[in-house]
């Protein structure tokens, strides 16, 4: 991601990234809400749903649990209605333990079937017990029972005493009177009585299997509810199940309901982790649909974002471009809203500003060009007044010869600055016109100034500015001329496509000093304060102004790199070089001004 320092020291975020994280925002924190808002709804939904399906369960099973205490209650007052058997529990009132309350053959086979019958097809039934007062045991296990109790195998008969006649309802006991003791039997017992004087005549139980309660919660419970408990007075644990007692660490949904026939107590227990598990499957399935959901809504808002920032990044494009200077280019409008209205106003502002950067540049090509003319229509009273006085002594001396040169050449001169008005011109008209204004020079100033021409014909009809290579020459006459003799050498060459014309002397140099501050004024366009004017070249101009005058002519016409350039040389002196474009564009003139002037 392009995050990086701005020029305030801020952080610069791409405004598509800052779009793509909004719209991510935007969509990520509704869904969160809106997930765990119902995510939280339909567990308490669950939850309040599993509470009132657990009151249903519950009051289902304390009813069931009722019928079926009634049922046993029914079961155990059954003696009462059969004769024999009150016969045989009459006899064996006594407690006194005489010889004739020993069980009989017929007494023990009587009541034996009598029980038998009362178990019959009762699987959750362990055994059906009557115990007599004198001591004897009577049962439908005839086997698996002792003939005969004592007290200390009944610790549970205090309770069922109390009832006075009443169910008793015992919890979880020992039972010693199994040849193989027993623990944890659930009973209901009760004391049967004589009807009409209420003497107790024994005690009728019945032993239930751990199937007993386990079948009637089974009528109702679905298998992996949860817990359920039924507990007696006291809390007296009598049933819990079916993975007996909850652990201690657990949450759990409870529900319970207590019974006004038989004081039992049904609860509930169900595991809060249990809800989740079962809750489990479908928020997995919801999570996946979500995340789908989420990564297409991701996908939109990159699209979107995409789709957003394509025209503001089409108009970012374009305007660097302009930034380089192709005023030419223009943003397609491609919407019509506030970005298409911004990129309209953009187009028409860069239509302004080619518009006048063009007259700005026009007008200063023309003040060029006006200075040019200036220029050439100028000549230097001093040269002059030098030359037609070296023209007078060649008269008085008799020597015509290198008269006619010096008026051939001054003639070249004027035709070439004032005759001719074309801007653009062959360098080998440029060559001829310095090869004319050497050939003065180098007859007033004699031996001290030795100019070599190395530019090889292949250059002759390259195009370019009229009036660039003599400036150059004169300011070596002019500033590099000492006591000394002076060479200069006038070259030229190519350098990645681009003609190179340079002007090298061994004069006097230039200080570093002197050469940083003829830089400044030659490329930052200034002069400074209090600059001293002299004569220059063809024309009263500004000391250093000539070299300037065609550094700008260059950089106006080619744009950068194009200009001058003003180095000082390893040894002694300094070059001057132009750089331009190659340029053979065909001129409408016949050929070379130096040949013009030789016909003329």
């Amino acid at each position: 991601m392009p995050f990086r320092k701005g020029s305030n020291q801020s952080i610069y975020v791409p405004l598509r990234t800052k779009f793509i994280v909004l719209f991510c925002l935007l969509i990520t924190i509704p869904f969160l809400v809106i997930g765990t808002i119902s995510y939280k709804k339909y567990t308490a939904g669950v939850e309040r749903s599993t509470v009132e399906l657990s009151n249903q369960v519950v009051s289902q099973i304390n009813i069931n649990l009722e019928h079926y205490i009634k049922e046993l209650d029914r079961l155990t007052l059954t003696p009462l209605y059969d004769e024999d058997m009150m016969q045989i529990l009459r006899k064996h009132s006594s407690s006194s333990g005489s010889a004739n309350t020993y069980l009989t053959t017929d007494e023990t086979l009587k009541m034996n079937l009598f029980i038998s019958s009362l178990a019959f097809d009762r699987g959750e039934i362990e055994s059906i017990l009557v115990f007599t007062n004198d001591g004897g045991i009577f049962s439908n296990l005839d086997q698996s029972v002792r003939k005969r109790w004592d007290r200390s195998m009944a610790d549970w008969m205090e309770a069922v005493e109390q009832e006075d006649g009443g169910l008793a309802i015992l919890p979880p006991h020992a039972a010693a009177y199994y040849t193989e003791a027993k623990q944890g039997i659930i009973s209901v017992a009760r004391v049967i009585r004589e009807p009409y004087t209420n003497d107790k005549l024994g005690i009728v139980k019945v032993d239930l299997t751990a199937r007993g309660f386990g079948s009637i919660v089974s009528t109702v419970r679905s298998s992996g509810s949860g817990l359920l408990q039924i507990t007696g007075k006291e809390q007296v644990m009598l049933y819990s199940g079916p993975d007996g007692l909850p652990d201690s660490s657990e949450s759990y949904i409870t529900a319970s309901a207590r019974s006004s026939y038989t004081g039992l107590k049904v609860t509930s227990l169900i595991p809060r982790t249990q809800l989740r598990e079962d809750a489990r499957e479908l928020t997995n399935s919801t999570l996946i649909v979500s995340i789908i959901a989420l990564m297409a809504a991701y996908a939109a808002a990159i699209l979107l974002s995409n789709r957003l920032i394509k025209p503001i990044a089409h108009l970012q494009s374009k305007m660097r471009q302009v930034k380089r200077g192709l005023f030419l280019e223009r943003a397609t409008v491609t919407t019509s809203d506030e970005i298409g209205q911004l990129t309209e106003g953009f187009n028409t502002m860069i239509g302004e500003i080619d518009r006048l950067v063009k007259e700005v540049y026009e007008t200063r090509l023309k003040e060029r060009e006006a200075e040019l003319l200036a220029l050439q229509s100028q000549i230097h009273p001093h040269f002059l007044y030098n030359t037609l006085e070296m023209v007078n002594m060649l008269a008085l001396q008799g020597n015509t010869r290198e008269l006619s040169g010096v008026v051939t050449s001054l003639g070249k001169l004027l035709r070439y600055t004032v005759g001719r008005q074309e801007q653009m011109v062959y360098v080998l008209d440029e060559v001829r016109f310095v090869e004319a204004y050497l050939r003065i020079q180098g007859m007033r100033l004699g031996d001290k100034l030795q100019a070599v021409i190395h530019i090889d014909s292949s250059f002759d009809y390259c195009v370019v500015p009229k009036l660039i290579l003599q400036p150059l020459i004169e300011n070596v006459i002019e500033h590099a001329m000492g006591q000394d003799k002076l060479q200069l050498a006038l070259t030229a060459s190519v350098e990645e496509e681009d003609l190179v014309l340079s002007v090298k002397d061994d004069g006097l140099g230039i200080t570093g000093e002197r050469m940083q501050e003829l830089k400044e004024q030659l490329y930052q366009n200034k002069s400074r304060p209090g600059m001293e004017t002299e004569q220059g070249g063809f024309g009263r101009i500004q000391k250093g102004f000539a070299l300037r005058n065609v550094h700008q002519r260059l950089r106006l016409l080619y744009g950068e790199p194009y200009g001058l350039t003003l180095e000082n040389t390893a040894e002694r002196g300094v070059t001057v070089s132009l750089r331009l474009p190659m340029n053979w564009e065909a001129m409408n003139n016949a050929g070379p001004a130096g040949d013009r002037q030789e016909e003329d």
